[in-house]
């Protein structure tokens, strides 16, 4: 019995794959506004200009969410997710296309 023990561990120590430190970081749009740009100060500018949030200065931003937002600007359903895929790459450091 001792040795099918061995041979487990062995097979475990030998199968085991090396994992990737790297971590793809979501934004949840559940956010609250002001919490996300503290957070990733990178995605203020995109926000403002591109998508025309401007609620990121707001004193409603401490309340309303991403999503909220979002859609108050009239950005929702399959735009609401390209934005947030577009502000993904942002805060990885994948270039926009």
């Amino acid at each position: 019995m001792e040795k099918s023990k061995q041979k487990k561990i062995k097979s475990l120590e030998i199968n085991t794959p090396l994992i990737n430190e790297s971590k793809w970081l979501n934004i949840d749009p559940k956010m609250p506004m002001a919490e996300l740009v503290e957070t990733y100060p990178e995605i203020i500018e995109p926000l403002t200009y591109d998508y025309g949030l401007h609620c990121v200065s707001c004193i409603i931003s401490d309340f309303d969410t991403l999503e909220e937002g979002a859609i108050i600007h009239g950005i929702e359903g399959e735009d609401l997710i390209d934005m947030i895929k577009d502000l993904e790459k942002i805060i990885n450091g994948i270039d926009r296309e």
